[in-house]
């Protein structure tokens, strides 16, 4: 004979999920622990440049928040007047993907990789150097990347962030699978 725990039990558990029964304190310990996703060097991953077998430099990522991801994104976005007036928003126009890989990549590399790579002064200094003949100059950091990273290497890198910041395959199955 069923118990009336046994039928609560049974109608909890009607979707065929396994039952995780918790109490307040883990659920706020759970909760807690999932916020400090961007300090967590489990999920962080080292990026290694290569190039002809010889290993160049290394720099570590850290996941991206999508409030991080859509400044970004802005930030790289070109805006234009709007043709029916001041009074309205601007226009919203293309995306410059290599700018905005490089803002991401820089924005993403933890602060101690940043200060030796992408913050450098030395670096800066040596590459504007470098380019003094063509008539460009780096003001940002994140410019040091356009020119030290080739086109595939940002987009790798750019889309290990994407993975490690939770825009993946396995992401987009959960979600379709918590919507059935």
């Amino acid at each position: 004979m069923a118990t009336k725990n046994d039928v609560l039990e049974e109608e909890m558990n009607v979707t065929g999920l396994p039952e995780v029964i918790m109490d307040e304190s883990d659920l706020i310990k759970g909760l807690l622990e999932a916020s400090g996703y961007a300090e967590c060097e489990d999920i962080m991953k080292k990026i290694e440049i290569k190039r002809a077998e010889k290993l160049l430099f290394h720099f570590t990522v850290h996941p991206l928040s999508e409030k991080e991801m859509m400044k970004l994104r802005k930030d790289s976005t070109d805006r234009y007047k709007n043709p029916g007036g001041k009074h309205l928003p601007k226009i919203e126009g293309d995306v410059r993907m290599d700018e905005f890989r490089s803002r991401k990549i820089y924005a993403a590399t933890i602060d101690k990789d940043k200060a030796i790579l992408w913050d450098n002064p030395q670096v800066k200094a040596a590459l504007n150097k470098k380019l003094e003949a063509t008539g460009k100059t780096i003001i940002e950091p994140w410019e040091i990347i356009d020119h030290v990273l080739m086109a595939g290497e940002k987009f790798k890198v750019s889309e290990i962030i994407d993975t490690i910041s939770g825009y993946d395959d396995e992401e987009l199955e959960l979600e379709d699978y918590a919507k059935n």
